[in-house]
Protein backbone atom coordinates (compact mmCIF):
# COMPACT_ATOMS: atom_id res chain seq x y z
CA UNK A 1 0.00 0.00 0.00
CA UNK A 2 1.23 3.40 -0.87
CA UNK A 3 0.57 5.95 2.19
CA UNK A 4 0.50 9.79 1.33
CA UNK A 5 1.09 11.66 4.43
CA UNK A 6 0.15 15.15 4.88
CA UNK A 7 1.78 18.12 6.31
CA UNK A 8 2.88 17.58 9.66
CA UNK A 9 2.32 20.45 12.23
CA UNK A 10 3.13 20.89 15.83
CA UNK A 11 1.04 23.38 18.16
CA UNK A 12 1.91 23.45 21.59
CA UNK A 13 -1.39 24.94 23.64
CA UNK A 14 -2.12 25.31 27.16
CA UNK A 15 -5.63 23.68 28.12
CA UNK A 16 -7.50 23.93 31.27
CA UNK A 17 -9.87 21.42 32.08
CA UNK A 18 -9.18 18.51 29.66
CA UNK A 19 -9.30 15.83 31.79
CA UNK A 20 -13.52 15.84 31.89
CA UNK A 21 -13.38 15.74 28.00
CA UNK A 22 -15.09 12.36 27.29
CA UNK A 23 -13.39 9.60 25.43
CA UNK A 24 -13.57 9.38 21.91
CA UNK A 25 -15.64 6.62 20.63
CA UNK A 26 -14.05 6.13 17.56
CA UNK A 27 -11.51 4.57 19.49
CA UNK A 28 -13.23 2.09 22.34
CA UNK A 29 -11.79 -1.23 21.98
CA UNK A 30 -8.28 -0.35 21.50
CA UNK A 31 -5.68 -2.60 22.60
CA UNK A 32 -2.48 -1.14 23.43
CA UNK A 33 0.76 -3.45 24.48
CA UNK A 34 2.78 -1.53 27.07
CA UNK A 35 5.93 -1.62 28.22
CA UNK A 36 7.25 0.12 31.47
CA UNK A 37 11.16 0.38 32.09
CA UNK A 38 12.77 1.16 35.54
CA UNK A 39 14.51 3.58 34.15
CA UNK A 40 14.11 6.91 32.01
CA UNK A 41 16.01 5.64 28.72
CA UNK A 42 13.46 2.70 27.69
CA UNK A 43 16.21 0.43 27.87
CA UNK A 44 17.10 -3.05 29.04
CA UNK A 45 14.11 -5.55 29.38
CA UNK A 46 10.31 -3.83 30.47
CA UNK A 47 10.38 -4.12 34.36
CA UNK A 48 6.51 -4.26 33.60
CA UNK A 49 3.94 -5.49 30.46
CA UNK A 50 0.60 -5.59 30.31
CA UNK A 51 -2.19 -4.00 28.09
CA UNK A 52 -4.09 -1.27 28.44
CA UNK A 53 -7.33 -0.39 26.96
CA UNK A 54 -7.21 3.88 26.23
CA UNK A 55 -3.99 6.02 26.36
CA UNK A 56 -5.17 8.48 29.96
CA UNK A 57 -3.09 8.14 32.84
CA UNK A 58 -2.69 10.44 35.64
CA UNK A 59 -0.35 9.13 38.12
CA UNK A 60 0.24 12.14 40.16
CA UNK A 61 3.48 11.40 42.02
CA UNK A 62 2.56 7.53 42.04
CA UNK A 63 4.14 4.72 40.29
CA UNK A 64 2.37 3.13 37.03
CA UNK A 65 2.74 -0.12 38.95
CA UNK A 66 4.63 -2.99 40.57
CA UNK A 67 8.81 -2.69 40.57
CA UNK A 68 8.36 1.10 38.66
CA UNK A 69 9.76 3.81 40.57
CA UNK A 70 7.89 7.38 40.57
CA UNK A 71 10.29 9.32 39.54
CA UNK A 72 12.81 8.64 36.09
CA UNK A 73 10.88 5.67 34.52
CA UNK A 74 9.77 5.49 30.95
CA UNK A 75 7.40 3.37 28.75
CA UNK A 76 6.32 2.35 25.24
CA UNK A 77 2.83 1.59 23.89
CA UNK A 78 2.26 0.28 20.73
CA UNK A 79 -1.12 -0.62 18.57
CA UNK A 80 -2.24 -1.19 15.26
CA UNK A 81 -5.98 -0.11 15.15
CA UNK A 82 -7.93 0.26 11.88
CA UNK A 83 -8.39 3.48 10.08
CA UNK A 84 -10.74 4.89 7.29
CA UNK A 85 -9.34 6.92 4.67
CA UNK A 86 -8.68 10.70 6.14
CA UNK A 87 -6.39 13.17 6.86
CA UNK A 88 -5.98 12.94 10.90
CA UNK A 89 -5.32 14.96 13.63
CA UNK A 90 -3.06 13.37 16.57
CA UNK A 91 -3.01 15.31 20.26
CA UNK A 92 -0.74 14.38 23.12
CA UNK A 93 -0.42 15.90 26.58
CA UNK A 94 2.60 14.76 29.06
CA UNK A 95 4.24 15.58 31.76
CA UNK A 96 7.61 15.01 31.29
CA UNK A 97 8.35 13.67 27.91
CA UNK A 98 6.41 12.38 24.80
CA UNK A 99 7.26 11.06 21.04
CA UNK A 100 4.15 9.91 19.15
CA UNK A 101 5.41 8.02 15.29
CA UNK A 102 2.91 6.61 12.95
CA UNK A 103 3.86 3.61 10.59
CA UNK A 104 7.08 3.75 11.35
CA UNK A 105 8.18 6.97 10.15
CA UNK A 106 11.64 7.99 10.89
CA UNK A 107 10.68 11.22 11.80
CA UNK A 108 8.04 11.06 15.01
CA UNK A 109 4.94 12.81 14.03
CA UNK A 110 5.04 14.58 17.70
CA UNK A 111 8.26 15.22 19.62
CA UNK A 112 8.58 17.07 22.65
CA UNK A 113 12.07 15.29 23.72
CA UNK A 114 13.45 18.04 23.00
CA UNK A 115 10.86 21.10 23.20
CA UNK A 116 9.71 21.50 26.94
CA UNK A 117 5.64 21.27 26.36
CA UNK A 118 5.12 19.95 29.60
CA UNK A 119 1.28 20.22 30.60
CA UNK A 120 0.60 21.52 26.68
CA UNK A 121 -0.98 20.12 24.21
CA UNK A 122 1.09 18.67 21.39
CA UNK A 123 -0.71 18.09 17.84
CA UNK A 124 0.29 16.80 14.42
CA UNK A 125 -2.24 16.06 11.13
CA UNK A 126 -1.45 13.55 8.87
CA UNK A 127 -3.41 12.21 6.00
CA UNK A 128 -3.60 7.85 6.28
CA UNK A 129 -5.21 5.78 3.24
CA UNK A 130 -7.89 3.17 4.99
CA UNK A 131 -6.53 0.08 6.83
CA UNK A 132 -4.18 -1.02 9.80
CA UNK A 133 -1.69 1.21 10.91
CA UNK A 134 1.11 1.03 13.22
CA UNK A 135 1.06 3.71 16.50
CA UNK A 136 4.00 3.96 18.94
CA UNK A 137 3.80 6.49 21.76
CA UNK A 138 7.20 6.41 23.58
CA UNK A 139 6.97 8.23 27.40
CA UNK A 140 9.58 9.61 30.03
CA UNK A 141 8.90 10.65 33.32
CA UNK A 142 11.39 12.89 34.92
CA UNK A 143 10.36 14.47 38.70
CA UNK A 144 7.58 15.52 40.34
CA UNK A 145 3.29 14.84 38.42
CA UNK A 146 3.41 12.14 35.75
CA UNK A 147 0.66 11.83 33.22
CA UNK A 148 -0.17 10.96 29.66
CA UNK A 149 -2.82 11.50 27.66
CA UNK A 150 -2.92 10.54 23.54
CA UNK A 151 -5.57 10.19 21.79
CA UNK A 152 -6.66 11.54 17.50
CA UNK A 153 -9.64 12.39 15.49
CA UNK A 154 -10.66 12.45 11.36
CA UNK A 155 -10.91 15.72 10.64
CA UNK A 156 -13.90 15.58 8.49
CA UNK A 157 -15.98 14.08 10.91
CA UNK A 158 -14.58 15.51 14.31
CA UNK A 159 -13.19 18.68 13.76
CA UNK A 160 -12.94 20.07 17.50
CA UNK A 161 -10.64 18.68 20.01
CA UNK A 162 -8.84 16.74 21.90
CA UNK A 163 -11.47 14.20 23.09
CA UNK A 164 -8.79 12.64 25.63
CA UNK A 165 -9.75 9.72 27.40
CA UNK A 166 -10.83 10.24 30.81
CA UNK A 167 -8.06 9.16 33.41
CA UNK A 168 -8.38 5.17 34.51
CA UNK A 169 -6.47 3.59 37.01
CA UNK A 170 -3.12 2.34 36.05
CA UNK A 171 -3.77 -1.85 36.95
CA UNK A 172 -3.26 -4.96 35.17
CA UNK A 173 -7.11 -4.83 34.57
CA UNK A 174 -6.70 -2.15 32.26
CA UNK A 175 -7.19 -4.69 29.41
CA UNK A 176 -9.15 -5.28 26.62
CA UNK A 177 -10.91 -9.17 25.66
CA UNK A 178 -9.41 -10.94 23.04
CA UNK A 179 -5.30 -9.78 23.18
CA UNK A 180 -2.97 -11.98 24.72
CA UNK A 181 0.70 -11.26 26.28
CA UNK A 182 2.92 -14.31 25.09
CA UNK A 183 6.16 -15.25 27.16
CA UNK A 184 7.91 -17.63 25.30
CA UNK A 185 10.84 -19.66 27.38
CA UNK A 186 14.06 -21.52 26.19
CA UNK A 187 13.20 -24.34 29.59
CA UNK A 188 10.56 -26.25 30.55
CA UNK A 189 10.44 -24.44 34.43
CA UNK A 190 9.54 -21.30 32.94
CA UNK A 191 12.59 -19.82 34.70
CA UNK A 192 14.91 -16.30 33.84
CA UNK A 193 13.67 -13.71 30.92
CA UNK A 194 11.78 -14.77 28.15
CA UNK A 195 13.28 -15.31 24.93
CA UNK A 196 10.24 -13.71 22.87
CA UNK A 197 7.86 -11.62 24.35
CA UNK A 198 5.18 -10.84 21.49
CA UNK A 199 1.08 -10.07 21.71
CA UNK A 200 -1.33 -13.22 20.07
CA UNK A 201 -4.75 -13.20 19.29
CA UNK A 202 -4.99 -17.12 21.34
CA UNK A 203 -2.83 -19.57 23.61
CA UNK A 204 -4.47 -22.62 21.29
CA UNK A 205 -1.46 -23.46 19.19
CA UNK A 206 -0.08 -26.86 17.28
CA UNK A 207 3.44 -26.72 16.97
CA UNK A 208 3.78 -30.71 15.79
CA UNK A 209 7.52 -31.28 16.29
CA UNK A 210 8.57 -28.11 15.67
CA UNK A 211 9.03 -25.08 18.29
CA UNK A 212 7.73 -21.51 18.72
CA UNK A 213 10.65 -20.14 16.97
CA UNK A 214 14.37 -20.59 15.96
CA UNK A 215 15.64 -19.85 19.51
CA UNK A 216 13.08 -22.29 20.94
CA UNK A 217 14.23 -25.75 21.51
CA UNK A 218 11.53 -28.02 19.59
CA UNK A 219 12.08 -29.82 23.07
CA UNK A 220 11.99 -28.72 26.81
CA UNK A 221 10.20 -25.34 26.65
CA UNK A 222 7.74 -23.12 28.29
CA UNK A 223 5.23 -20.48 27.83
CA UNK A 224 3.09 -18.20 29.62
CA UNK A 225 0.02 -16.00 28.37
CA UNK A 226 -1.58 -13.51 30.19
CA UNK A 227 -4.48 -11.36 29.30
CA UNK A 228 -7.57 -9.61 30.98
CA UNK A 229 -11.15 -10.84 29.46
CA UNK A 230 -13.98 -8.77 29.89
CA UNK A 231 -16.86 -11.12 30.37
CA UNK A 232 -21.10 -10.92 31.61
CA UNK A 233 -22.32 -12.57 34.40
CA UNK A 234 -22.51 -16.11 34.18
CA UNK A 235 -20.68 -19.63 34.19
CA UNK A 236 -18.44 -20.73 32.01
CA UNK A 237 -16.55 -23.55 31.02
CA UNK A 238 -12.46 -23.43 30.87
CA UNK A 239 -11.05 -26.71 28.40
CA UNK A 240 -7.70 -27.60 27.74
CA UNK A 241 -6.07 -30.39 26.30
CA UNK A 242 -2.09 -30.18 25.68
CA UNK A 243 0.67 -31.65 25.10
CA UNK A 244 2.32 -31.81 27.77
CA UNK A 245 1.54 -29.86 30.90
CA UNK A 246 -0.65 -27.15 31.43
CA UNK A 247 -2.35 -24.49 34.22
CA UNK A 248 -4.86 -22.12 34.44
CA UNK A 249 -5.67 -19.69 36.77
CA UNK A 250 -8.39 -17.12 36.62
CA UNK A 251 -8.08 -14.17 39.24
CA UNK A 252 -5.31 -15.03 41.24
CA UNK A 253 -7.26 -19.03 41.39
CA UNK A 254 -5.92 -21.84 39.79
CA UNK A 255 -8.91 -23.84 38.09
CA UNK A 256 -7.09 -26.50 36.22
CA UNK A 257 -3.73 -28.12 37.11
CA UNK A 258 -2.45 -30.67 34.91
CA UNK A 259 1.38 -29.82 35.24
CA UNK A 260 2.83 -32.92 34.06
CA UNK A 261 3.77 -34.84 31.00
CA UNK A 262 0.50 -35.56 28.95
CA UNK A 263 -0.68 -37.00 25.55
CA UNK A 264 -3.81 -34.73 24.61
CA UNK A 265 -6.18 -35.82 27.55
CA UNK A 266 -8.63 -32.81 27.63
CA UNK A 267 -9.73 -31.20 31.22
CA UNK A 268 -12.50 -28.80 32.08
CA UNK A 269 -13.53 -26.89 34.54
CA UNK A 270 -16.91 -24.95 35.59
CA UNK A 271 -16.74 -21.46 37.29
CA UNK A 272 -18.97 -18.54 37.93
CA UNK A 273 -17.92 -15.06 36.87
CA UNK A 274 -19.24 -12.07 37.47
CA UNK A 275 -19.90 -9.10 35.02
CA UNK A 276 -16.72 -7.16 34.08
CA UNK A 277 -13.01 -7.70 33.28
CA UNK A 278 -11.15 -11.01 34.97
CA UNK A 279 -7.25 -11.92 34.72
CA UNK A 280 -6.51 -15.29 32.87
CA UNK A 281 -2.99 -16.80 33.12
CA UNK A 282 -2.31 -20.13 31.07
CA UNK A 283 0.93 -21.86 31.69
CA UNK A 284 2.24 -24.18 29.49
CA UNK A 285 5.37 -26.83 28.97
CA UNK A 286 6.82 -29.05 26.39
CA UNK A 287 8.93 -32.20 27.51
CA UNK A 288 9.47 -34.65 24.42
CA UNK A 289 8.02 -35.14 21.09
CA UNK A 290 5.04 -33.36 19.54
CA UNK A 291 3.66 -29.90 21.10
CA UNK A 292 0.42 -28.17 21.23
CA UNK A 293 -1.85 -26.20 23.05
CA UNK A 294 -5.88 -26.25 22.44
CA UNK A 295 -7.85 -23.89 24.80
CA UNK A 296 -11.50 -22.89 25.48
CA UNK A 297 -13.64 -20.31 27.33
CA UNK A 298 -17.03 -20.99 26.58
CA UNK A 299 -20.31 -19.95 28.91
CA UNK A 300 -22.35 -22.89 29.57
CA UNK A 301 -25.13 -23.18 27.02
CA UNK A 302 -23.54 -21.82 24.37
CA UNK A 303 -22.44 -22.88 21.40
CA UNK A 304 -19.47 -20.66 20.48
CA UNK A 305 -16.17 -19.41 22.75
CA UNK A 306 -16.27 -16.54 23.97
CA UNK A 307 -12.41 -15.91 23.81
CA UNK A 308 -10.15 -17.68 21.50
CA UNK A 309 -11.39 -21.17 19.65
CA UNK A 310 -8.64 -23.46 18.53
CA UNK A 311 -7.16 -22.26 14.71
CA UNK A 312 -7.56 -24.57 12.39
CA UNK A 313 -4.36 -25.58 10.67
CA UNK A 314 -4.80 -27.69 7.65
CA UNK A 315 -4.63 -25.88 4.81
CA UNK A 316 -6.92 -26.35 2.38
CA UNK A 317 -4.62 -25.50 -0.60
CA UNK A 318 -4.11 -28.16 -3.12
CA UNK A 319 -1.21 -28.82 -5.48
CA UNK A 320 1.99 -27.44 -4.14
CA UNK A 321 2.10 -25.33 -0.83
CA UNK A 322 3.93 -24.19 2.00
CA UNK A 323 3.07 -23.64 5.51
CA UNK A 324 4.99 -21.07 7.66
CA UNK A 325 6.59 -23.29 10.29
CA UNK A 326 9.66 -21.95 11.81
CA UNK A 327 8.76 -17.88 12.08
CA UNK A 328 6.10 -15.79 13.62
CA UNK A 329 6.58 -12.90 10.67
CA UNK A 330 8.06 -14.48 7.44
CA UNK A 331 9.46 -11.51 5.12
CA UNK A 332 8.34 -12.13 1.75
CA UNK A 333 10.96 -11.02 -1.24
CA UNK A 334 11.21 -9.66 -4.85
CA UNK A 335 13.87 -11.85 -5.32
CA UNK A 336 15.16 -14.55 -3.32
CA UNK A 337 18.16 -12.70 -1.78
CA UNK A 338 17.95 -12.14 1.85
CA UNK A 339 20.08 -8.95 1.98
CA UNK A 340 19.10 -6.73 -1.22
CA UNK A 341 15.88 -8.59 -1.89
CA UNK A 342 12.85 -6.07 -1.24
CA UNK A 343 10.19 -7.09 1.14
CA UNK A 344 6.64 -7.01 -0.82
CA UNK A 345 4.66 -8.67 2.26
CA UNK A 346 5.13 -10.68 5.22
CA UNK A 347 2.78 -13.73 6.20
CA UNK A 348 2.41 -15.05 9.66
CA UNK A 349 3.04 -18.77 11.17
CA UNK A 350 0.66 -21.56 10.45
CA UNK A 351 -0.44 -19.46 7.18
CA UNK A 352 -0.30 -21.68 3.73
CA UNK A 353 -0.01 -19.90 -0.04
CA UNK A 354 0.23 -21.78 -2.90
CA UNK A 355 4.13 -22.40 -4.62
CA UNK A 356 4.80 -21.32 -7.99
CA UNK A 357 8.07 -21.80 -8.54
CA UNK A 358 11.34 -22.38 -6.98
CA UNK A 359 15.86 -21.06 -7.57
CA UNK A 360 18.05 -23.89 -8.75
CA UNK A 361 18.96 -25.01 -5.09
CA UNK A 362 15.28 -25.00 -3.90
CA UNK A 363 16.40 -22.61 -0.76
CA UNK A 364 13.86 -20.71 -1.74
CA UNK A 365 10.42 -20.74 -2.93
CA UNK A 366 8.09 -18.42 -4.90
CA UNK A 367 4.52 -17.92 -3.74
CA UNK A 368 1.21 -16.49 -4.68
CA UNK A 369 0.33 -14.43 -1.92
CA UNK A 370 -3.42 -13.56 -2.21
CA UNK A 371 -2.14 -12.18 -6.05
CA UNK A 372 1.55 -10.89 -4.80
CA UNK A 373 4.30 -13.36 -6.25
CA UNK A 374 7.24 -13.48 -4.25
CA UNK A 375 10.03 -15.25 -2.64
CA UNK A 376 10.36 -16.75 1.01
CA UNK A 377 13.42 -18.72 2.25
CA UNK A 378 12.95 -22.82 2.49
CA UNK A 379 14.03 -22.72 5.57
CA UNK A 380 11.37 -21.15 7.86
CA UNK A 381 8.49 -22.94 5.48
CA UNK A 382 7.41 -26.75 5.52
CA UNK A 383 6.51 -27.64 1.61
CA UNK A 384 4.48 -30.08 0.36
CA UNK A 385 4.21 -31.66 -2.62
CA UNK A 386 7.12 -30.11 -4.76
CA UNK A 387 8.19 -32.46 -7.12
CA UNK A 388 6.96 -30.94 -10.37
CA UNK A 389 7.56 -26.96 -9.34
CA UNK A 390 9.30 -25.37 -12.08
CA UNK A 391 12.93 -23.31 -11.41
CA UNK A 392 12.06 -19.90 -12.35
CA UNK A 393 15.19 -18.46 -10.91
CA UNK A 394 18.92 -19.52 -10.83
CA UNK A 395 20.46 -19.46 -8.00
CA UNK A 396 19.65 -17.79 -4.72
CA UNK A 397 21.99 -14.98 -3.58
CA UNK A 398 22.70 -16.76 0.11
CA UNK A 399 25.65 -15.42 1.82
CA UNK A 400 27.86 -18.53 3.75
CA UNK A 401 28.80 -18.28 7.30
CA UNK A 402 32.82 -17.08 6.07
CA UNK A 403 31.85 -14.61 2.90
CA UNK A 404 35.16 -13.18 1.02
CA UNK A 405 34.69 -9.43 1.23
CA UNK A 406 36.84 -6.79 0.57
CA UNK A 407 35.34 -3.86 2.72
CA UNK A 408 32.22 -3.00 4.96
CA UNK A 409 29.62 -0.15 4.45
CA UNK A 410 28.46 2.25 5.79
CA UNK A 411 30.69 3.58 8.52
CA UNK A 412 29.90 2.65 12.04
CA UNK A 413 28.31 5.28 14.22
CA UNK A 414 27.69 3.15 17.24
CA UNK A 415 29.55 2.12 20.59
CA UNK A 416 30.65 0.07 22.91
CA UNK A 417 28.89 0.93 26.24
CA UNK A 418 26.04 2.84 24.96
CA UNK A 419 22.94 2.51 23.73
CA UNK A 420 21.42 1.96 20.11
CA UNK A 421 18.01 2.46 18.83
CA UNK A 422 16.63 0.36 15.39
CA UNK A 423 15.51 2.87 12.74
CA UNK A 424 12.07 2.66 11.40
CA UNK A 425 10.24 0.52 9.26
CA UNK A 426 11.47 -3.15 9.64
CA UNK A 427 12.73 -5.24 12.73
CA UNK A 428 16.68 -5.94 13.14
CA UNK A 429 17.67 -9.40 13.27
CA UNK A 430 19.59 -11.07 16.13
CA UNK A 431 21.73 -13.67 15.10
CA UNK A 432 24.73 -16.24 17.31
CA UNK A 433 27.35 -14.63 15.26
CA UNK A 434 27.96 -12.07 13.16
CA UNK A 435 26.57 -13.59 9.71
CA UNK A 436 23.44 -14.16 7.94
CA UNK A 437 23.73 -17.23 8.44
CA UNK A 438 23.86 -17.89 11.65
CA UNK A 439 21.06 -19.21 14.46
CA UNK A 440 18.56 -16.31 14.63
CA UNK A 441 17.93 -15.65 18.44
CA UNK A 442 14.99 -12.75 17.57
CA UNK A 443 14.25 -9.67 16.59
CA UNK A 444 14.52 -5.96 17.82
CA UNK A 445 11.48 -3.97 16.72
CA UNK A 446 11.81 -0.63 14.84
CA UNK A 447 12.11 2.65 17.16
CA UNK A 448 13.49 -0.37 20.35
CA UNK A 449 16.58 0.30 22.03
CA UNK A 450 19.40 -2.45 22.86
CA UNK A 451 22.57 -2.01 24.89
CA UNK A 452 25.81 -2.72 22.82
CA UNK A 453 27.83 -5.07 24.25
CA UNK A 454 31.16 -5.30 22.00
CA UNK A 455 32.25 -4.44 18.23
CA UNK A 456 32.11 -3.45 15.33
CA UNK A 457 32.87 -6.97 13.26
CA UNK A 458 33.01 -6.64 9.90
CA UNK A 459 31.21 -9.99 8.38
CA UNK A 460 29.42 -10.16 4.72
CA UNK A 461 29.51 -6.77 3.74
CA UNK A 462 27.98 -5.21 6.79
CA UNK A 463 29.19 -3.76 10.44
CA UNK A 464 27.87 -6.48 13.11
CA UNK A 465 27.42 -5.30 16.86
CA UNK A 466 27.10 -7.76 19.86
CA UNK A 467 23.97 -6.29 21.57
CA UNK A 468 21.81 -7.00 24.66
CA UNK A 469 18.08 -6.67 23.51
CA UNK A 470 15.40 -7.34 26.88
CA UNK A 471 17.90 -9.91 28.15
CA UNK A 472 18.79 -11.93 24.49
CA UNK A 473 22.59 -11.50 23.91
CA UNK A 474 23.23 -12.18 20.07
CA UNK A 475 24.50 -10.24 16.92
CA UNK A 476 22.89 -7.28 14.66
CA UNK A 477 24.05 -5.70 11.26
CA UNK A 478 24.48 -2.10 11.86
CA UNK A 479 23.50 -1.30 7.88
CA UNK A 480 23.82 -2.28 4.49
CA UNK A 481 25.50 -0.27 1.73
CA UNK A 482 24.49 3.49 2.40
CA UNK A 483 21.21 2.16 4.66
CA UNK A 484 21.50 2.37 8.13
CA UNK A 485 19.65 -0.31 10.51
CA UNK A 486 20.38 1.25 13.35
CA UNK A 487 21.61 4.35 14.89
CA UNK A 488 23.23 5.95 17.93
CA UNK A 489 20.69 6.64 20.87
CA UNK A 490 23.08 7.73 23.70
Amino acid sequence: MVRKYGMIALVLLTVLGWTSIPVAAAQVGIVWNAEYYNNPILTGPATLTRQETALGFDWVSSSPGTGIQADYFSARFSSDPFFAAGNYRFYALADDKIKLYVDYNLVALIDTMTTPAVNKVAYADIALGQGVHHIQVDYIEETGLAKLFVTWADLATNPSGPNFPVAQPSSPQQSSSGSWMAQYYANPALIGTPTLIQSETSPSKNWGAGSPVASIPVDNFSARWTSVQTVPAGTYQVSVMADDGVRVTIDGVLVINEWHNATAQRTSASLFLSAGPHSFIIEFYEAAGVAFLDFSFTPIGASVATATPFPTSAPSLTGAYMTVTNAYRLNVRGTPDPINGVVLTKISRNESYSIVGRNARSSWWQINVNGIIGWVNASYVTAVNTTNVPITSGSAVVPTSTPIVSACSPAPRLSVGKIGRVTPGLPNNIRSDANTGSTLLGQIPAGSLFFVVSGPTCAGGSYWWQVNYNGVLGWTPEGAGSQYYVEPAS
